[in-house]
């Protein structure tokens, strides 16, 4: 008889199987109890940069046993700490002595989930946050086939699931993540986590599915264990147009692992908005210092760009402007980074393009405009986000030769440069210095400004 290095993987909770052989403990069942042992702590503890609590469990749990630091702890070949892989040990030297400290197997034989776990919780490895741990950073998400990582995940506020939910293995939904939708149909929209009914879909645990209310993450719908797959979740909800729908996905008790979820809809998809395209750009008024304009991608096609590539994006046309200028714009969205392009030119015409995320000061576009001109702009990004449109104007002179702005350059603009001369008091042409080019752009522009 022997004991099966495992979990079940319909509870999440560790397991003994023949444990005791010739009345002695199969040592590899006391290393499955040490992970678990570890989480427990490790959930009490917060996460810090020092090895204590690998120690302390090591010398509390595995008292007289070797500690096994393996020789091939730190050789990046030996894969993440956080992954699970056949070959022993892992890329980092910190975390891979102090997991094995605890559990020889992992360097003696394999990195198996019970080594990920051990190094998901103890402080001293660091396990990476996913970015959508938490319902106010959930990832904003379109249908398709979603990849998910509980690895380094923390448990949210809102753990409690209702019985309806169809589990039998507890009512808490542990190290969980984010996902957020946005409908663009009346119809009906199902998560799928069983690898039985689509093609890609896995997990390396049991999940919980729970789709929650975006304000107040109060539970609406929950699936623990979908009939016929084995303790796979699916949840099937009614959507409506622009419906928002958020999603929490994690598992029982200390259960992590990684995984591809499954989002298809049914229903008829809603018309593109009206300036779907550039020749339909809606003309909108330059808005006042502090507005902005608010956009919709839902039901948005892609244009034929090199300025964020398959966005979805719409168009406008702001203006006319009253003066000469600089007109910086920018876009957010809290649900993705937004992408422009803008030109006081045509739809035919090249466009100036700005940033990854346009939202980020520095990183909106910049268009010279004179007065009477309009500027062409598309705010493009994943399809059915929204969000705000906005400006900033700085006027430029009509007649950068008039110094004193009396409307008109004369003997006075001249007096200024001579007065000026080596310093950038009245530099003209922009070269930071007052010399012979700006005296000679004056006697140019000699007159009144038009």
């Amino acid at each position: 008889m022997h004991m099966e290095r495992g979990r079940d993987i319909r509870s999440g909770r560790l397991i003994q199987r023949d444990l005791i052989v010739k009345d002695r403990v199969d040592p590899r069942f006391t290393r499955l109890f040490a992970a678990e042992a570890i989480a427990q702590f490790s959930e009490r503890t917060p996460r810090v940069g020092t090895s204590l609590v690998a120690s302390m469990t090591a010398a509390a749990l595995m008292a007289g046993s070797a500690v096994a630091g393996g020789d091939n702890c730190g050789n990046p070949e030996a894969g993440s700490c956080f992954s699970v892989h056949v070959a022993p040990s892992c890329a980092d030297p910190v975390c891979c002595t102090a997991v094995c400290a605890i559990d020889p197997f992992c360097c003696e034989d394999t990195w198996d989930s019970v080594c990920r776990q051990t190094a998901n919780d103890l402080p001293v490895c660091g396990a990476p946050v996913p970015h959508n741990d938490a319902p106010l950073s959930a990832q904003f998400s379109l249908p398709g086939l979603l990849p998910f990582t509980t690895v380094g995940a923390t448990d949210s506020a809102a753990t409690t699931i209702p019985s309806a939910c169809g589990g039998i293995f507890g009512d808490e939904i542990r190290r969980d993540v984010w996902f957020e939708f946005r409908s663009d149909r009346d119809g009906v929209m199902t998560l799928n986590t069983c690898p039985l009914k689509g093609t890609g879909v896995y997990s390396e645990f049991d999940p919980i599915l729970v789709l929650r209310d975006p304000v107040t993450f109060e539970s609406i719908a929950c699936n623990d264990e979908a009939l016929g797959c084995g303790g796979y979740a699916t949840l099937e909800f009614p959507t409506v147009v622009g419906g928002r729908y958020l999603v929490q996905l994690g598992g029982h008790d200390i259960e992590i692992g990684y995984g591809a979820m499954q989002v298809t809809e049914i229903g008829t998809p809603v018309a593109p908005p009206m300036n779907d395209a550039c020749a339909n750009a809606i003309e909108v008024p330059v808005p006042n210092k502090g507005a902005s304009i608010a956009f919709d991608l839902l039901g948005a096609t892609a244009s034929s760009s090199n300025c964020g590539l398959g966005l979805a994006d719409v168009w406008y046309r702001v203006g006319p402007f009253e003066a000469n200028g600089i007109a910086t714009l920018y876009a957010c969205s809290n649900d993705a980074s937004v992408r422009l392009e803008a030109g006081t030119g045509s739809c035919a015409d090249a466009l100036a393009c700005s940033g990854p995320d346009a939202c980020v000061e520095g990183t909106g576009v910049e268009v010279e405009v004179a007065a009477g001109e309009s500027v062409l702009v598309r705010v493009a990004s994943i399809a059915r986000a929204e969000g705000e449109l906005s400006l900033a104007f700085e006027p430029v002179s009509p007649c950068p030769a008039d110094l004193n702005g009396d409307g008109e350059v004369s003997a006075a603009d001249l007096s200024l440069v001579l007065l000026s001369w080596g310093t950038s008091a009245a530099d003209v042409d922009g070269d930071g210095d007052t010399t012979a080019a700006d005296l000679s752009l004056v006697l140019e522009a000699w007159g009144t400004c038009s």
